[in-house]
């Protein structure tokens, strides 16, 4: 993806599959009906990197997250807790409007 894309005026809509420690999981690896959840009405999903993720949040690109919880901890140093700045040093109110379960995984859409 251009960084032309990323920085355009289109909010984007992130799907990830993360563990409860943060750490990302592979998205191929989980059932078909999570990652047509994560996928939504999009033919493509939108995982990017923690580097791309954190300039999209600081730059306010981010409309909508849908995340696929595993039920485990995996820990490691790729979690998704590294600091980033954001407008006017305030948080991110993003509040869960949608949940469903598949095979011991929990789906969240989590939108502005």
């Amino acid at each position: 993806m251009s960084h032309r894309t990323l920085t355009g005026s289109k909010k984007q809509v992130v799907a990830l599959a993360m563990t409860w420690d943060g750490t990302r999981w592979p998205i191929k690896s989980l059932p078909s009906k999570a990652r047509a959840f994560l996928r939504g009405k999009s033919a493509k999903l939108f995982t990017p990197t923690t580097r791309v993720l954190t300039k999209l949040f600081a730059q306010d690109q981010v409309r909508e997250l849908r995340i696929c919880w595993v039920s485990c901890l995996k820990g490691g140093r790729e979690t998704l807790s590294e600091p980033f700045p954001v407008a006017a040093g305030k948080r991110i109110a993003f509040q869960a409007v949608k949940s469903a379960q598949f095979d011991g995984l929990l789906g969240v859409i989590y939108r502005k």
